[in-house]
């Protein structure tokens, strides 16, 4: 069952990071940020968020944040290369996606202590061990 506080939390975490991305590149690589790539920027980070908070991959929660980090923030990545120029721009949208989805699972994981049903190791069942035939 899919946990609404989670989803929440990673998602607002999304929009947060979002925010935070704006802000690095319009003072640090870039001059200008268009209203549109604004708009693209907050929705990627959130989405990023958003699959964080519903994903069900059973994996520990830093892998997770940056698995989902990557393969969220890809296409974003890649649309930077529309741009003329735009080669270190996607390497680094790329590598913040993944800096991004750390730490909305750390927050969501570890700081509000939401991690997921699905990322947590499943238990054994009492009394059976791995046999050999």
């Amino acid at each position: 069952m899919l946990d609404k506080k989670r989803i929440l939390i990673a998602s607002a975490f999304g929009v947060i990071t979002g925010v935070v991305c704006y802000l690095g590149g319009r003072f640090g690589l870039k001059d200008q940020i268009s209203p549109l790539m604004l708009v693209y920027i907050l929705v990627n980070r959130t989405l990023i968020g958003f699959v964080i908070g519903v994903s069900t991959l059973r994996l520990s929660w830093p892998v997770h944040g940056i698995v989902i980090g990557l393969a969220a923030g890809l296409p974003f990545a890649l649309g930077c290369l529309l741009e003329p120029g735009g080669e270190a721009t996607m390497i680094a949208a790329l590598i913040l996606g993944a800096v991004y989805g750390f730490v909305i699972e750390l927050f969501t994981s570890v700081v509000f202590r939401l991690p997921s049903e699905h990322g947590k190791p499943r238990p054994h069942a009492a009394g059976a061990a791995s046999r050999s035939t």
